[in-house]
């Protein structure tokens, strides 16, 4: 395989390696018990997955692209609104 396919390939992942470090952020937010601020920026993560679905193209957004473009924004926009709402909604203790 010429190296310039590789390099395109590896390059179309990008956005989903970009995700997977913010939701991994989060995840470690939740484990150092901040779990509001982690499923907030979990929820945070999601709408930029699906903005970066929405506008780039289907060969650049590598494992972002599961089904068609509406139906990732969608689902990607839903789980954003949900974890977001969840996050700020809860009230925090009072100590």
């Amino acid at each position: 395989m010429p190296p310039l396919v590789t390099r395109q390939r590896v390059i179309a992942q990008v956005p989903y390696l970009a995700i997977g470090l913010i939701v991994a952020a989060g995840l470690v937010l939740v484990i150092f018990e901040y779990w509001r601020r982690g499923v907030v920026t979990i929820g945070g993560a999601m709408g930029l997955a699906g903005l970066l679905r929405l506008l780039l193209p289907a060969r650049r957004a590598g494992l972002l692209s599961v089904r068609s473009r509406g139906f990732d924004v969608a689902a990607y926009g839903f789980l954003a609104v949900a974890l977001i709402g969840f996050g700020l909604a809860i009230p925090a203790p009072v100590v």
